[in-house]
């Protein structure tokens, strides 16, 4: 059994065509729960409405995206049996009607591990924009793997290893959350995806992502969101470094730094080219107005 766990917030039509998306799904063998963190715009009212088969979990606003999906994956352990899986899914995520079958497939081929998906571009599905991420854990430095490939160029079954998994479609086995515990929303209250993949790599599991588990997302910048902007100004330094939506956090980057790494001297280390690296990214794109 795949249990499903998206959270969501105030985006009524994206949620409504990813929870679409599921219910063409030709492979019916899972449940979805959507946690809907304090929504304004009716998306609660929306998944009430056409998507009575959908659990419905509710937060008030503070949650997040760790604590949405905490809160989900608490429900999914009152019911769920140690070869269930839970799938941590985002909701500006497009997928085809074989995508549950096709990550069924995997679980029935493999000892456990978290398994990702590989993400191609919304308006062209055979281009790869996230193929997996390979980490250097002292020089913070990581490299995309398969960036910008055609996925039809890999045969069938390819999949790679990695260093860390997101939340857009990873296949986490509950007997992993059992033995090392649920996201860390102390650390992480927006972006805590990355690390708890990490501490079950540490805890012996593999992380790979299947290029035959395919989702499909928008490619590009989305206006105002401070992690997706192509250049920042000075008033953009608090945002940057501070917001809570932000995976440039100050807090994130330490916390991730020491979480992540095996030993205190890698983490020092880590966290020192990785503030290097996260502020020359800042100052590099700024864009000062001079008039």
């Amino acid at each position: 059994m795949i249990y499903i766990v998206i959270p969501v917030y105030n985006r009524k039509e994206i949620t409504r065509v990813c929870l679409g998306n599921l219910r063409k799904q030709t492979c019916k063998n899972f449940e979805t729960i959507v946690v809907d963190d304090g929504s304004s715009d009716g998306t609660s009212q929306m998944i009430k409405d056409q998507f009575p088969e959908v659990v419905l979990l509710r937060g008030d606003g503070n949650l997040w995206w760790s604590g949405a999906m905490n809160l989900g994956i608490k429900y999914v352990l009152t019911k769920a049996k140690k070869n269930d899986h839970i799938l941590a899914l985002n909701d500006d995520l497009e997928f085809s009607s074989d995508y549950i079958c096709n990550c069924q497939k995997l679980i029935l081929k493999s000892t456990p591990m978290l398994i990702g998906s590989v993400v191609t571009a919304l308006d062209n599905r055979d281009r790869i924009i996230q193929g997996g991420v390979v980490i250097n854990w002292y020089l913070a430095k990581g490299k995309q793997l398969n960036y910008n490939k055609r996925l039809s160029s890999f045969p069938k079954g390819y999949f790679t290893e990695v260093s860390v998994l997101t939340g857009r479609g990873v296949m986490i086995p509950v007997e992993v959350i059992n033995k090392i515990g649920i996201y860390n929303e102390k650390h992480y209250r927006h972006a805590g995806d990355h690390e708890l993949p990490r501490r079950a790599q540490k805890a012996g599991y593999k992380l790979v992502v299947s290029y035959d588990a395919v989702v499909h997302m928008k490619d590009g910048y989305e206006v105002n969101h401070i992690n997706h902007l192509p250049y920042f100004s000075l008033k953009d330094i608090g945002r940057y470094f501070f917001d809570v939506k932000s995976s440039y956090n100050l807090k994130y980057r330490f916390w991730f730094a020491y979480d992540a790494s095996s030993n205190f001297l890698m983490g020092t280390l880590f966290l020192f080219f990785d503030l290097i690296r996260v502020t020359g990214h800042f100052f590099k794109n700024l864009k000062l107005n001079l008039r």
